[in-house]
């Protein structure tokens, strides 16, 4: 399974969106059905978020120099829209809210037209390596996760956030 697109070491703010690199959908992440495998619409939300953890100074030098980590405690995506084979797409990242020890953010993966094609939130764990427990942060991450919500609290909330999970009557 091919899942490498470039990891966005920057972000920009657009229309109250954090957003990250362009992405291009490939040939390998296509199935039968023409359009895009759900499985990649979990590889461009991942590969999406690169560049808010590493603005949060997450990454393999936190985890080399301190001992944690964080890891996915939660994750849901809403299929809004199809995507094909050479559809552009770019991925924002909002912190919606910061524990002691998790955070909650969600994603948008929006379509080079302006379109969104899905939404994601995402309960992200903060964890220490050695004991292989959920521990609370540093004081340096949870600053700057406490900064990182204060400016994205100031953007509405998109009126997905916390829906709950079921079927339509």
């Amino acid at each position: 399974m091919t899942h490498d697109p470039q990891p966005s070491l920057t972000g920009e703010v657009i229309e109250n969106r954090y957003l990250g690199v362009e992405m291009e959908i490939r040939p390998e992440w296509i199935d039968f059905n023409g359009h895009l495998n759900m499985a990649y619409y979990g590889v461009l939300f991942d590969t999406g978020s690169n560049h808010g953890f590493r603005a949060l100074g997450f990454g393999a030098d936190y985890r080399e120099s301190h001992g944690f980590t964080t890891m996915t405690a939660d994750f849901r995506i809403r299929y809004l829209r199809e995507l094909h084979l050479g559809d552009v797409v770019r991925c924002s990242f909002r912190v919606v809210k910061v524990g002691t020890r998790a955070f909650h953010y969600c994603q948008e993966l929006i379509h080079r037209d302006g379109w969104i094609s899905a939404t994601a939130e995402t309960v992200n764990l903060h964890v220490d390596m050695k004991a292989r427990r959920v521990a609370p942060y540093t004081e340096a991450r949870k600053l700057a996760l406490q900064a990182m919500a204060a400016e994205h609290a100031k953007w509405p909330l998109p009126d997905w956030v916390g829906l709950p999970l079921g079927v339509r009557s």
